[in-house]
């Protein structure tokens, strides 16, 4: 690493870490006040609970403020360095525009990197607690005492099971109806009651019959008495309501094997799979920012901070516009998951490489 390497890596990093713990407690004053306010005062929330969500909330929030905070520190930091002359004494001295910018390209990749993996170690732990600590203090829980209908199909064993009355919070169901279409039977079981033991792991039905009918399911052969009975089918509620937890929550092999037993059980959900492949694209943008905002800051010769946090503002909201619109497109199926997920991506890294070959050297 030479005296060039370590002058601007310093510079990048004091810029970045500053950038960093201003989005940080920006983002979190926002929260504060425009969502947390009225619920915070309404349940009357403990500080310690407020402080303790916002502390689990901290690694989901650098990971999302890493790409603005990679663009804001190219940008003040190369800003400067041209205003001040410095790139063009070193251009004068022989060194390329592609060395100069090596240095900050080199930690857009690293940034890149330390994202993907906080966010896929401690983010996913992290938060779990916040949802957790959310849901106890913050709202009143919307699914309390609300008993909707619910079908399972393709369980362990072929089964289909039909809830038509089913509370997610306290794992218990009325009206319950499971059935499995054999070669040379269908079986049908019929409860007034469904819930889950914790301790043996089951789900238990009560209170109904098990009926075994003919091949063409008209003629009734078999009949048994239910008082109290394991389901015949194994999946645990943690895996029938996987898709219900948000994507943070979970790893990126996590959230695809959820994905995919679920797909299995006939549900499927494009959008799941966006939501994946953005746990991929959302740190590679810490690289791309940095090759949007090169161009930028050797552009802007005066201004200083002002400008670097104004072109900040305008390159963010361009691309949470084009995220968006991309988003939308893969939810609805009109691009494949990972084409919408990448999209905004690919788009700011061309537009960046464009600008990069146009800047005068």
């Amino acid at each position: 690493m030479t005296t060039l390497d370590r002058y601007l890596l310093a510079r990048h990093l004091g810029a970045l870490a500053r950038a960093l713990i201003t989005l940080l407690c920006l983002y979190i004053l926002i929260d504060l006040l425009t969502q947390r306010r009225d619920a915070i005062l309404r349940y009357d929330v403990p500080w310690n609970a407020i402080l303790r969500y916002y502390a689990a909330m901290t690694p989901e929030i650098l990971y999302r403020v890493a790409p603005l905070s990679m663009l804001v520190a190219v940008l003040l930091v190369l800003g400067d360095a041209a205003q001040n002359n410095e790139v063009t004494a070193a251009l004068a001295c022989g060194i390329s525009l592609k060395r100069l910018v090596w240095m900050p390209a080199a930690l857009g990749i690293a940034l890149a990197v330390a994202a993907f993996a906080m966010e896929e170690g401690v983010g996913a732990r992290a938060a779990r607690t916040a949802t957790d600590l959310q849901k106890n203090y913050f709202s009143r829980n919307p699914e309390a005492g609300k008993r909707d209908g619910m079908s399972w199909a393709n369980l362990s064993g072929d089964w289909t099971c039909h809830i038509m009355k089913f509370n997610s919070i306290a794992l218990t169901g009325e009206d319950v109806l499971i059935h499995a279409i054999r070669p040379d039977a269908v079986e049908q079981i019929v409860a007034r009651r469904i819930y889950w033991d914790s301790d043996r792991r089951q789900w238990i039905l009560e209170d109904g019959h098990r009926y075994l009918f003919g091949p063409e399911a008209r003629e009734r052969r078999e009949a048994m008495r239910i008082t109290q009975q394991p389901a015949p089918f194994q999946e645990p509620p943690e895996e029938l309501f996987a898709l219900r937890e948000p994507p943070e929550t979970k790893t990126a092999r996590q959230l695809a094997a959820d994905i995919r037993r679920a797909e299995a059980r006939g549900a499927r959900e494009p959008g799941l799979w966006v939501d994946y492949h953005v746990k991929f694209s959302q740190p590679a943008l810490c690289f791309v920012m940095v090759g949007l905002a090169v161009p930028f800051a050797l552009r802007i010769r005066r201004g200083g901070l002002a400008i670097g946090f104004g072109a900040s503002i305008v390159i963010a909201i361009a691309y949470l516009i084009v995220y968006a619109v991309g988003i939308w497109l893969g939810d609805v199926g009109r691009l494949s998951p990972a084409v919408a997920a990448w999209f905004a991506n690919a788009v700011f890294f061309c537009l960046g490489a464009a600008l990069f070959a146009r800047t005068p050297t």
